[in-house]
């Protein structure tokens, strides 16, 4: 395959141990990448396979380690949730000033840490809320949950009364 950048070279292609980059974490190394090398402009070109399954399985790195979140981490984050700053501001209750200084200089305290924490543990099964409806929770009077559910192939699911 010939180099997208020169159209000269013919590309080599090896696997190698990558620092992630497009990530914005440091620290973050990919064991044996495809990487693709021109040995005429010296470009490089890294495959990362399923980017999908790969910020998933940083997320939950980030989730599980024992310090406080650093302002990337905390940016990767809330990236990875799909918010944008002011969505981000509304979820965790906070003005958007406040989300700025995490991701800048100021650590998260440790409620804020540990409810980002928890977004991100519970994100797949609250993929199809829409983040304005997530936004107004807890804003009434407390009212107990009334739901019908039936046994389904894989787990439970909504039942009509």
């Amino acid at each position: 395959m010939k180099c997208m950048s020169c159209d000269k070279g013919e590309l080599v292609t090896t696997r190698e141990n990558v620092r992630d980059t497009g990530s914005g974490l440091p620290g973050v190394t990919l064991l044996g990448v495809e990487v693709s090398h021109c040995p005429v402009c010296g470009d490089r070109e890294i495959a990362i396979p399923c980017i999908e399954a790969l910020h998933r399985a940083l997320a939950l790195a980030l989730v599980g380690k024992h310090a406080r979140l650093t302002p990337e981490e905390v940016r990767f984050l809330r990236t990875y949730l799909g918010w944008s700053g002011r969505d981000f501001a509304r979820m965790m209750g906070v003005d958007p000033s406040t989300v700025s200084r995490w991701e800048k200089d100021q650590p998260m305290g440790e409620i804020a840490d540990r409810l980002l924490r928890a977004y991100v543990l519970l994100r797949r099964p609250v993929d199809s809320y829409p983040v304005d409806q997530l936004g107004d929770v807890a804003v009434s009077d407390p009212a107990p949950l009334r739901v019908t559910l039936r046994s389904a192939r894989d787990g439970w699911e909504h039942a009509s009364p």
